[in-house]
C-alpha cells in the first residue's frame, strides 16, 4: 500500500490530483488514508504500552522524542517521517539489493571470490561491489535542483528559479570518471572508494540522502549473509532491463535467481557480526 501511493506520489501534480476513487489522485488519497488509520493504531498500542519509556523500537523512540523546546512531535509529522523511511529508505535498498543479486549471478568468478570473501570475514570486496552495482545500476536515475538566482554553469547561464535537472545515469557512463565505464568491473573500486562528485547515487550537496550510511549498512550486511547461506545458480542470459516502478528502477523480472542452501560445513563464522559492520 505505502510503495504504490509512493509510486502515485511522483506522477505529474495534475494527475495526482483528486478526480474521484478510480484516478490515480484518488487512489493516492485512499491508500494514504489508510496508511495514516494504519499508523493511528500503532501509535495508540504504542502509547498504551507500560513499558513504553524502555522502548527502542524507531516508531516509539519518535514518539518519545522532544524538540529543543520541550514539545513532542505531532502524530502527523510521525507518520509523515515513517513514510519518508519505508518509501524512500525501503525500496530504494532493496531493489539495489536485487541488482545486486542480478549482475553477480552474471558474472560467475566474481560470485565465487565474494563466497570466498564472506566466508573468511572479509569486506572489500563486497563494499566495491556494492558501489558497482549502484554506479552501473542506479535505482534512481536523475535528481533536480531550482536555481535561488541566475548563475552561470559552464558555458550556460540558468535564470533565477529554473530547474536544473542532474542525470546520475550520465555521470556514472562517464570515460572521464570511470574508464571502460560500460563494465560492470568491482574491482575499480578496490581499496579505492569513488569520488562522491563523480559518483553520486544519492545524490549530493547538501541534500545528500540522509540515509546513505544506512542503507550501505543494510546492505553489505544482507549481501554478507545470502552469500554465506545461499549458493547462487549463476547464468549466462542477458542482463535483465530496466524496469521503472515510479519510485526506483527495477530489474525488470526481479533481480531472479536460482539459490540452494549452503551445507553448514561450507559456511565459517569469523568474528562478531558488530565488529566487521562499517556505515
Amino acid at each position: 500500500m505505502v510503495l504504490h501511493a509512493s509510486r502515485l506520489a511522483v506522477l505529474p501534480p495534475i494527475v495526482r490530483r483528486d478526480f474521484g476513487p478510480r484516478s490515480p489522485g484518488g487512489r493516492r488519497v485512499a491508500h494514504r488514508q489508510r496508511y495514516d488509520e494504519a499508523i493511528g493504531r500503532l501509535i495508540s498500542d504504542i502509547r498504551s504500552d507500560p513499558a513504553f519509556e524502555d522502548r527502542t523500537d524507531v516508531l516509539a523512540l519518535m514518539l518519545q522524542a522532544r524538540y529543543e523546546d520541550g514539545e513532542p512531535i505531532s502524530d502527523d509529522h510521525v507518520a509523515d517521517e515513517l513514510l519518508t523511511l519505508l518509501a524512500a529508505g525501503h525500496e530504494t535498498t532493496a531493489t539495489t539489493l536485487a541488482w545486486a543479486v542480478e549482475r553477480m549471478r552474471r558474472h560467475p568468478r566474481l560470485l565465487a571470490r565474494l563466497t570466498a570473501e564472506a566466508d573468511a570475514g572479509g569486506s572489500e570486496l563486497r563494499q566495491a561491489t556494492i558501489w558497482e552495482v549502484q554506479r552501473t545500476r542506479p535505482v534512481i536515475n536523475g535528481t533536480a535542483r531550482m536555481t535561488k538566482t541566475r548563475i552561470q554553469l559552464g558555458e550556460w547561464v540558468i535564470p533565477e528559479r529554473h530547474a536544473v535537472l542532474a542525470s546520475i545515469s550520465l555521470a556514472h557512463a562517464s570515460e572521464q570518471s570511470f574508464p571502460d565505464s560500460a563494465a560492470f568491473n568491482p574491482d575499480r573500486f578496490v581499496g579505492n572508494p569513488p569520488d562522491n562528485y563523480a559518483w553520486i547515487p544519492y545524490g549530493g550537496g547538501v541534500r545528500r540522502c540522509i540515509g546513505a550510511a544506512f542503507a550501505n549498512m543494510e546492505m553489505t550486511v544482507t549481501l554478507r549473509t545470502l552469500l554465506r547461506e545461499f549458493e547462487f545458480g549463476t547464468t549466462y542470459a542477458r542482463g535483465e532491463r530496466l524496469h521503472s516502478r515510479g519510485v526506483a528502477t527495477a530489474p525488470a523480472r526481479g533481480g531472479r535467481a536460482v539459490v540452494y542452501r549452503r551445507p553448514a560445513a561450507a559456511r565459517q563464522t569469523v568474528g562478531s557480526d558488530a565488529a566487521r559492520v562499517s556505515a
